[in-house]
Formats: structure tokens, sequence, C-alpha cells
């Protein structure tokens, strides 16, 4: 049995934007806000095990010390950062013109300074094109259809981070199967993006994630829990053993073979907020 627990990062340091791939700081205030919650979460009995988180300085920044803090296990699973808006990526939406004037994410100063990860999707160092907030706003009505330029699809999105999932599920399972003597569940640390959680949470719920509607409707908060409790179906050892080989035949490897069944997952808390007694 396993608990993962999907926290997004708190609020950033920059003005309001889509910060996909842009490196940008989290506000230190409220990370600490969020560091003092989990450390009194990791004395009681819902303790973590271990922390997963994006490779991204948001989220990298408080994983890090709640791993120190608590002498936590920490891995960094870079297909679990969020999705790359291409050129409008950490642009100011008030840089951003409403009529035709031409505008080139160069221009803007608030993006200078700021690093970027999956730069090979949005190089910088190529003459961007003109953006708009006509482009925005026909991405914000039909993600699935239209791609930002120099961006990720919402399609690779999707399949990197279901992928990154999947592994992240074989990874706990396979520990937690090994620990029959404990009886609560394995209890995992997830500090992501709220387009991860979003593209999770549908995946789970199998909910259609190519709707526009699921990424305006589902407000996931900065520093908000999401809860997802993950199973293996319940098998009957007797039906799975093998028969007893014959002596001139090969012995087997096993005596115990799991079927190949889908993990059964439940998702118990959607976007908590953890801040406001914090």
């Amino acid at each position: 049995m396993l608990e993962i627990e999907l926290i997004r990062h708190v609020k950033v340091t920059g003005k309001p934007a889509l910060y996909g791939c842009t490196d940008i700081k989290p506000i230190a205030s409220e990370n600490s806000r969020l560091l003092k919650y989990l450390v009194a979460q990791q004395k009681s009995a819902k303790a973590y095990q271990t922390i997963v988180c994006s490779p991204l300085i948001r989220c990298q920044v408080l994983a890090r010390e709640f791993s120190e803090a608590c002498h936590l296990p920490l891995e960094i699973s870079p297909d679990l950062q969020e999705m790359n808006f291409g050129c409008f990526d950490g642009v100011p939406f008030d840089d951003i013109p409403f009529d035709n004037t031409p505008f080139s994410e160069a221009q803007s100063p608030s993006i200078k300074g700021q690093s970027r990860k999956l730069n090979e999707l949005s190089p910088l160092n190529e003459l961007s094109p003109e953006l708009h907030w006509s482009q925005l706003e026909a991405f914000f009505l039909a993600p699935a259809e239209i791609v930002l330029p120099k961006a990720e699809t919402l399609a690779v999105f999707h399949h990197r981070v279901i992928n990154a999932w999947k592994i992240l599920l074989a990874q706990h399972i396979a520990i937690a199967t090994k620990q029959t003597e404990s009886k609560t569940p394995r209890r995992v640390l997830v500090i992501v993006h709220g387009g991860v959680i979003r593209m999770i949470l549908a995946h789970i719920l199998q909910l259609d994630w190519q709707q526009a509607s699921w990424h305006q409707k589902l407000q996931i908060g900065h520093g908000s829990l999401s809860r997802v409790f993950v199973s293996q179906p319940y098998q009957d050892k007797k039906q799975c053993r093998k028969p007893t080989p014959e002596p001139h035949q090969q012995q087997p490897q096993y005596l115990y073979q799991q079927p190949s069944q889908q993990l059964h997952q439940q998702v118990t808390a959607i976007a908590i907020p953890l801040l406001e007694d914090f």
C-alpha cells in the first residue's frame, strides 16, 4: 500500500506569468511556512519515508530543506517538471501586448537572468517570434490543439508526466511489497507543479486531460496538497501457485507469480490548502 501526497510549490518571486521551464525562485517566507508544516507532520504518525520532486528550484528548495531537516532520501525526477510554454515561458502577462504591437520575449526585462530547463525546446539564443495576447487566448481555449511558439505540446507533456508517474509507482510499490512486516502504508511526498498534478489526477480519475475546462476550472493552489492511495489488487496465492513439476522437468525460478493487473489508485483529497494555519 502506498500513500502519495502531491504538494504544489509555493508562489514564486516573479510577476504573474506562465512559469513552466523558467527556473524562478519561490517566495522564501511562504516556503518557510510550508517547511514548518512538513516538519510538524513528520513528527506525527503520518511520517514520510521518502521525497520526490521536480528539478526546478521552486520545488527543489523546499524538498532539499525538508530532506536535510528530517534526514529523508530525496529523488529528483526530471520528467515531473512543469510544461514548457516556449516563447511565452516566464514572460509577465503585463508585458504581452493586446494589440498588434510587435513584441519579442527578448525585450522583456523581467525574464532576463532567469535560467530555464528543457532549453532544447525553447532556446533563447534563436530569434524569437512576435508574441501577442491573442496567441495565449487561443491556447487557453484549446490547449491540446494550439501549440505556443517553441513550446512543448500538451500531448508530449502528458506523456512524460504519466510515464514518470508510472515509474514512480512501480519503484515504490516494489519497496512497499518487500516491507511486509509494516501494517501502515508507505508514504511518499511528491513536490511538483500545478500542471503536473492536474495531469496525474486526470489520469487516475480517467478524465479528459485535453479539455480546456479541466485546466481552467480545477484550481490547484500554491502550497496545496492532493492525496492518492495506491494498492495492489487482491491476489489468491493458491490460484497463482505453479503446479509441482515432474522430476525430469526444469525447476521453476519462482513459485508465486503475480498477475499483470492494474494497480488500484484512489484520489482521496484534492488541493487542500496547507498554509492557512502556519
